[in-house]
Order: C-alpha cells, then sequence, then structure tokens
C-alpha cells in the first residue's frame, strides 16, 4: 500500500480491518519501523496483545507519554482511552492522534466499526477518522459478492440499500460492492492517498 514513515494509516470498512492492520503492523516490525496502533472506535484485547503492549489514558497527554516509554522499549505499542468490558480497547479521540503518531514510524487506526460483518453500509456519521490522516483503506470482504442482501452478510443494511439501491434478499453485485466501499472514503481529507483492500475471509461460524 505504500506505507512509509510518517503516514497515519485510517482503516475503514469491513471484513478483516483487524487482521489488516495486525498483518501489517508485524511487516513494518521486521522492516525497523516504529509502530503505533490507536484506535478510534474499538479494538479486542486479545488482538491488541498480538500487536504489542496496550496502554491507556483518558488524558492526551498522559497517553502520549506512555507512547513515547513504550516505544523506546519495543518496536510496537497499542493506545487507547481505557480497557471496556468484554474485553475491548476504548478508542482514542481522533484529534490525539498527530500528538500520538510517532515521527520515525507509522500510525494504524481501526476508524470504523462493522461487528465483524464482510460489508457495510457506512452512515453519515462514519468513519471516526483520525486527524491528519495521510493513507486511508477501504477494506471489504469478497465472498458477499453474488449473495443476497442481509444482516448477516452486512453491518447496517438498511444504510447499504439507501447507498446502493439493493433491497434486501437481493443479489450483491459488483456495482454495489463498489459504491459501498466508496462511501466509506467520503469524508477521507483531500490530501490523502487512497486504498482499497479486499480481502476472502472465510465464514465466521
Amino acid at each position: 500500500m505504500g506505507i512509509v514513515r510518517g503516514d497515519i494509516v485510517a482503516f475503514v470498512g469491513a471484513g478483516g480491518k483487524s487482521g489488516a492492520i495486525l498483518q501489517t503492523a508485524g511487516e513494518l516490525g521486521e522492516a525497523g519501523v516504529p509502530v503505533l496502533v490507536a484506535p478510534t472506535t474499538k479494538m479486542l484485547v486479545s488482538e491488541a496483545d498480538r500487536v504489542g503492549s496496550v496502554v491507556t489514558s483518558e488524558d492526551g497527554d498522559g497517553l502520549r507519554s506512555k507512547v513515547t516509554e513504550a516505544l523506546a522499549g519495543q518496536g510496537a505499542v497499542v493506545a487507547g482511552s481505557g480497557i471496556l468490558s468484554k474485553k475491548r480497547v476504548n478508542g482514542v479521540d481522533p484529534a490525539w492522534i498527530p500528538q500520538l503518531a510517532p515521527d520515525n514510524g507509522v500510525t494504524l487506526v481501526e476508524a470504523d466499526g462493522s461487528r465483524r460483518r464482510p460489508l457495510k453500509g457506512t452512515a453519515v456519521h462514519e468513519p471516526l477518522l483520525p486527524h491528519g490522516a495521510t493513507l486511508v483503506v477501504v477494506v471489504g470482504g469478497i465472498r458477499v459478492l453474488g449473495e443476497p442482501l442481509s444482516e448477516e452478510r452486512v453491518h447496517r443494511p438498511e444504510v447499504f440499500s439507501e447507498l446502493t439501491g439493493i433491497g434486501p434478499g437481493h443479489t450483491i453485485d459488483a456495482g454495489a460492492f463498489a459504491r459501498s466501499l466508496l462511501a466509506g472514503v467520503r469524508n477521507a481529507p483531500e490530501k490523502a492517498r487512497q486504498a482499497a483492500l479486499l480481502t476472502a475471509l472465510a465464514q465466521r461460524r
């Protein structure tokens, strides 16, 4: 995706954002690039632990100090505003991201929720893009192509219908899939690069 040091990368959409962040963090770590993962929504602690230490604070300056200290001793860290029930890391204020971002590293942000569906209808208030985003990656699971629209396959199916014209039970075709992805980047900063990441994750049972 052409990620370079100094990038703030926001992952939006559905169908594999967390997996993409874990993969990207691992590859950057192997290249010796410091990595901060900072969700603006929520992230499972079990996934965050696979990146590195988790540091939290409800204060932006306090969180910045913790991130700096953690990155001085390891290659990757996850930052949140707290730990919620169901073992989830609570997201940080999108406005905090630029001050948290390591100057010589890369910041990866999970900036959207999808309840682990392969695709979603992006509401007008979504996604929670971080300030200073330089790259917005919209993720979509291609296994829904050719399948009927349902809540099992699409998060916010009613919004998806409004965006695409595809009604409940109707087939999700390539055009509808593409229009749903475009909605995920409609609020991207003007100068931010954009990319689409198509995944083929197996159905969760």
